[in-house]
């Protein structure tokens, strides 16, 4: 549906009227005066994480939204206006946010490399590394030796996530007799 410019009247009416059509055609002509205005006001260090195709959508939303019988274009040079004003608010409140807040400012943010750990491949991770999974596997095995076989399974499902109630039921053994025993083994290694 392509329309002149002088049809622009008619073009708002089908637009009011709740026609799909008309509403591709007004979001085909006037998107790009949005996103001039959003180029124009983004901050610089904004672009890496908003593109100005998020405020085109943020402002044809809240356009849509809002009550379109509230609102009179003559020309098409109001549009343009009334959209620009609402690109230009929008750019307006990210910057805000990410500048003035506490919460999302953008000034107290660092590169990865410039981070505590130097470069992005010295990032601190939760996991181990491989010499603390062999020691560790190392003390398990010692921990394990010389236990009776009921004492290794207790021992075994505890490591797997299992509470002392449904230990004692897979075992067999009481629960206080579970936590007597873990309350022993505690003290000969020394852990509080």
């Amino acid at each position: 549906m392509s329309l002149p410019d002088d049809d622009f009247a008619q073009l708002m009416a089908q637009v009011r009227g709740g026609s799909e059509e008309a509403a591709q055609e007004l979001f085909d002509r006037y998107s790009g005066h949005i996103s001039r205005v959003v180029r124009r006001r983004l901050h610089r260090r904004l672009r890496s994480e908003y593109d100005s195709l998020d405020f085109i959508q943020a402002v044809w939303a809240s356009f849509f939204a809002a009550p379109l019988d509230e609102y009179t274009f003559e020309q098409p040079k109001d549009l343009v206006g009334f959209l620009a004003r609402m690109a230009y608010n929008k750019v307006v409140d990210v910057t805000r946010r990410r500048f003035g807040t506490v919460k999302h400012n953008i000034n107290v943010e660092l590169p990865l490399e410039n981070g505590p750990g130097g470069s992005a491949e010295q990032v601190a991770v939760r996991q181990p590394t491989p010499s603390q999974e062999v020691i560790a596997e190392e003390r398990w095995e010692h921990l394990l030796r010389g236990l009776t076989p009921p004492l290794r399974r207790v021992l075994e499902l505890l490591r797997l996530g299992y509470t002392h109630k449904k230990i004692a039921q897979e075992v067999g053994l009481h629960p206080k007799t579970i936590q007597r025993f873990l309350r022993q083994l505690a003290e000969r290694w020394g852990v509080p």
